[in-house]
């Protein structure tokens, strides 16, 4: 049996958002923002939709997607396009700033953090004459993880 994962802290926060920004809680809200704090995947609003829909739950696609908003504007999703067509988002509460590496064959998302590049890119804002604010860095290439057969059926997929 795998073990609840603790989101309280994530719930609080949500909350307390919600409240200073005029947002209303209801249930529906509450347990899709529950299943967005325990998923440490990158997921899309369909895998939202379809994970509740196989759990015999009823959930609109409009829901899914004002929930996804609502919890961009209360800084508590990251949103990235990884070049395949949908926008991805993870939760940002309990996480540290990462970079993500991603696989053009399978499509495996890898997140890393980087000391060295973090002040690389400070330094750069610095010489242009920028204070940053925020950043995102994805790098695109081929893994040596995946296997010929997910290698070919990537390859085919975009044919």
């Amino acid at each position: 049996m795998v073990p609840a994962i603790d989101v309280s802290a994530e719930m609080n926060l949500l909350r307390r958002r919600m409240v200073e920004r005029g947002f209303k809680s209801t249930p529906q809200r509450d347990e899709i923002a529950r299943w967005v704090f325990t998923t440490h995947d990158h997921f899309t609003v369909d895998d939202i939709i379809n994970n509740f829909r196989n759990r015999g739950k009823k959930i609109s696609t409009a829901t899914a997607y004002r929930v996804v908003q609502m919890m961009l504007e209360l800084n508590l999703l990251e949103e990235h396009d990884f070049g395949r067509g949908t926008k991805y988002y993870e939760h940002t509460p309990g996480h540290e700033h990462h970079d993500h590496i991603i696989c053009n064959d399978c499509g495996q998302i890898f997140e890393f953090a980087n000391q060295q590049m973090e002040k690389l890119k400070d330094e750069i804002a610095r010489q242009m004459g920028f204070a940053m604010t925020k950043h995102t860095l994805s790098i695109y290439g081929n893994c040596t993880r995946c296997t010929p057969e997910e290698k070919n059926a990537r390859r085919n997929h975009r044919a």
